[in-house]
């Protein structure tokens, strides 16, 4: 073992000091081998995974009792959502960390996450491990969960970890289900947290979570002890209308939302991208009864072939007929320069909704028109030879429910409603999928007591790009023609920001990136442009370089042939692929794009990958784009106008995760190890914090029960947006921040004997206290401060023992923060 941890110390160590050459900037050494320590900690250190599961430590309910000395609103304090808050804005209304003081944060305390269980070594998933979603901060308890179904809660003040539920996974139970393996993958809508009491047991505060399993559990968020569980996915029977052998070859947990008055959970099934994917639901679960029970389901796809439901070539036409508003974006017209673009949607920017001039409104169309634009959508009637010889006759394809970020559950004048979204059309490219593919690439609005389908807003039609709007949803007031409307911010992977009106589905605007700032040229592929849904010939395209590659003669062999590579931006992992966030005190949106081309391919589907997670593509990453096409960019956005305040950009880094925003700080967690803190009023750096370890998470910003305000970010986890290699490689950490002490005002250099704790194996938390045995060590380091003009400062600490982490007495401990470029 000894030698194994030096082995691992040296490599990291090596790595540490070339990313620093390439960068022409110096690490902060120490704090990156803190890091490389910490991901063996999990054996070697701590090892949390040997606490008992499932079980509290009675400081869990001294924790949530325990009065607050500073008095703090619940919204400033918590951080009781996946994305902040009800409404899913990033948002916290805090000023106690600020961009006036945002240098003095520090590293307060760590906790090192264990490695994979050896039980799920057999389906170790491709993302990476830790912690893939964003820790909730209620009544200063921290609750986290790891990729693998591991659920922590912690003390905010100090890291003592208060209690431990690890979810019972067993890698093949969900086979039989026709869900695929295990899914080890998880995003911010997976989990919520409730107060109430439901009559199937559960009550007072609780952490809910969507397994990998295909369950959902709810444990006490102050014991960890499991108050139910119940299976929200029973296999293929369960979904009426589906194919005997179709699948739900899932890549992560779904996302799940709660309404505590009307004691109803919504949940689905989240989609890989096999050509036999399973027809799309959401279903409504009654928390009220023991066990819950299924209170609706309601599907946006349909039937499929061969199946208990007979087949409805009409299903979109009936479906449209029975919602109060239906759409899908298209800004395009009919003699523009390329048959189906704009030169405004080329420049980019806001695109104001008037008439209804950018999108197909649906109900608008007389009944003879749904019939030739939208009978026998997704192509389950009449299949062609050459679609028989693949499916058998079987699903030609579906869509899956959204993940990345929370659904949102209205109020006001939203209230019974829930807002969710869809994956990219399944699979990618296929030529048997005719039609715009409602309602994949779309954000829904369902009424939570019935499960119908309100309203529905598609952002593309018949999507062979990937891009879907399985991210974010954010709830916001506006004042539209002199009334206050509530509205949804929505972001989809096409690289556009939309404002829906909340009650109605009505598209107000549509954003885009301006030609010229992420790119040389207009900020998308000329083939990344979203396509008329009332135009056969496009309406039938299995690849998106058909639109370039058979002009001027659009003919049948043409458009279901092989297609050439083909250099899209943004790519499949691009466009906006995080959340973004909004603060209702200055009506601002902070959403984050990136392009990161990639060379797409298309390859034919077949009797053989019929089965499998295969979308008919292949990507490359461009290696040689540059820097100007691999960034990402923050946008200050007014939400009122879609007018821009201010961008910020970074190049050669892609980006994932969340955009918060909070005391005029806006948060950024990026894959290069930094996070960058943002004047929220004018885009200035005011400080670009060094953690040492990749981040595809946002942080969560919320106070402990004394008032105290901590920022806690998951960090050890790489994008797969990240252009450039990620620093170090670890099972994951849980970091946080805190204001401290302000250092000397002037630059000095001195010999400090400072006083340090470690925690013996039995502690669980690297604090200055916590559980356990400590040690007390003496130790001499050297520390350099330097402040700048009031807005940075750079600290270098020193680790001199692989075993020791320092916590200094003056309580002013912190990473390296270097000094933002003027």
């Amino acid at each position: 073992m000894k030698n194994e941890t030096e082995r691992r110390l040296r490599v990291g160590l090596g790595r540490v000091l070339r990313r620093g050459v390439r960068n022409t900037r110096f690490r902060a050494l120490a704090l990156s081998l803190l890091f490389l320590v910490s991901g063996i900690g999990a054996s070697l250190l701590i090892n949390p995974v040997s606490a008992a599961p499932n079980s509290a430590s009675p400081t869990a309910v001294a924790a949530q009792s325990a009065a607050a000395t500073t008095p703090l609103s619940q919204a400033q304090a918590n951080w009781a959502s996946p994305n902040g808050n009800q409404f899913g804005q990033d948002y916290n209304p805090q000023d106690q960390i600020n961009s006036s003081n945002a240098q003095y944060l520090g590293l307060n305390w760590i906790y090192p996450l264990p490695s994979e269980p050896t039980s799920l070594n057999a389906i170790s998933s491709f993302f990476f491990p830790g912690v893939g979603v964003d820790p909730l901060i209620v009544n200063g308890t921290a609750i986290v969960i790891t990729q693998f179904d591991e659920v922590f809660g912690f003390n905010v003040a100090n890291g003592e970890l208060l209690w431990t539920f690890v979810s019972p996974l067993i890698a093949n139970e969900t086979l039989p289900s026709g869900a695929g393996a295990v899914g080890l993958h998880a995003h911010d809508g997976t989990e919520a947290f409730t107060t109430a009491s439901f009559g199937s047991g559960v009550s007072g505060p609780t952490f809910w979570f969507q397994a990998g399993n295909v369950k959902v559990y709810a444990i006490s968020a102050l014991t960890g002890r499991e108050e139910m569980n119940f299976s929200d996915y029973t296999g293929l029977s369960m979904v009426a209308g589906n194919n005997p052998v179709a699948v739900y070859s899932t890549t992560g947990a779904s996302n799940i939302a709660i309404n505590q008055q009307l004691g109803i959970l919504v949940s689905s099934m989240d989609q890989g991208i096999a050509i036999a994917a399973g027809r799309q639901f959401f279903a409504g679960w009654n928390l009220n009864s023991n066990p819950p029970v299924e209170q609706w389901i309601t599907y946006t796809t349909p039937p499929q072939t061969q199946s208990n439901v007979p087949l409805n070539p009409s299903f979109d036409i009936q479906l449209i007929n029975n919602m109060t508003g239906a759409s899908t974006f298209y800004p395009g017209e009919n003699g523009s320069t390329n048959g189906y673009t704009t030169p405004w949607e080329i420049a980019g920017g806001v695109l104001n909704n008037v008439n209804n001039d950018i999108v197909v409104n649906w109900k608008a169309l007389s009944q003879s028109q749904l019939n030739a634009t939208l009978y026998n959508d997704w192509g389950y009637v009449d299949q062609s030879p050459q679609c028989q010889a693949i499916t058998g006759g079987a699903s030609t394809g579906a869509t899956g429910a959204g993940w990345g970020g929370q659904w949102v559950v209205g109020s006001g004048q939203t209230a019974g409603m829930v807002f969710v979204d869809t994956n990219n059309k399944d699979p990618y490219a296929s030529p048997c999928t005719p039609g715009p593919n409602l309602w994949s690439a779309a954000t829904l609005a369902l009424n939570m007591s019935t499960g119908q389908i309100i309203w529905g807003f598609q952002a593309n039609a018949h999507d062979l790009w990937d891009y879907d709007c399985s991210w974010s949803e954010t709830m916001a007031n506006e004042t539209i023609s002199g009334v206050n409307t509530e509205v949804i911010l929505k972001t989809c992977k096409n690289g556009y920001l939309y404002e829906i009106n909340a009650l109605t589905g009505g598209l107000i605007w549509a954003w885009d990136p301006p030609s010229g700032t992420e790119s040389p040229g207009p900020s998308r592929c000329p083939v990344c442009y979203m396509w008329n849904p009332l135009n056969a010939t496009q309406m039938n395209f299995d690849f998106p370089t058909a639109m370039t590659n058979c002009a001027p003669a659009f003919t049948t062999s043409c458009i279901t042939g092989l297609q050439p590579p083909t250099l899209l931006w943004p790519s499949e992992i691009a466009g906006f692929e995080d959340e973004q966030s909004f603060d209702p005190a200055t009506n601002q949106i902070y959403a984050t794009s990136h392009l990161v081309p990639y060379y797409t391919g298309y390859v034919p589907a077949n009797a053989t990958t019929y089965f499998t997670s295969f979308g008919g593509e292949t990507t490359l990453p461009c290696p040689n784009c540059g820097v100007i096409y691999n960034n990402f960019t923050t946008w200050d956005i007014n939400a009122a106008t879609g007018q821009i305040g201010w961008s910020y950009s970074i190049p050669n880094q892609g980006y994932r995760g969340q955009t918060d925003v909070s005391g005029n700080l806006v948060y950024l967690a990026d894959s290069s190890g930094d996070i960058l803190m943002l004047n929220a009023q004018t885009g200035k750096l005011v400080r670009d914090y060094y953690i040492g370890a990749p981040m595809d998470v946002g942080v969560a910003i919320g106070a402990s029960v004394s008032g105290q305000e901590f920022v806690l970010v998951p960090v050890g986890t790489c994008s797969l947006e990240a252009v450039t290699t990620c620093p170090g490689s670890t099972p994951g950490d849980i970091v946080a921040l805190t204001l401290a002490a302000p250092p000397p005002s002037s630059a000095t250099t001195s010999t400090t004997t400072v006083t340090s704790t470690t925690t013996s194996v039995s502690a669980s938390t690297i604090t200055v206290s916590g559980a356990g045995t400590t040690t007390t060590t003496t130790a001499t380091m050297t520390v350099t401060s330097t402040s700048g003009s009031g807005v940075g400062s750079t600290t270098l600490y020193g680790v001199v023992a692989v075993a020791v982490i320092f916590i200094i007495a003056t309580g002013y401990l912190a990473m390296r923060g270097r000094k933002p470029a003027t």
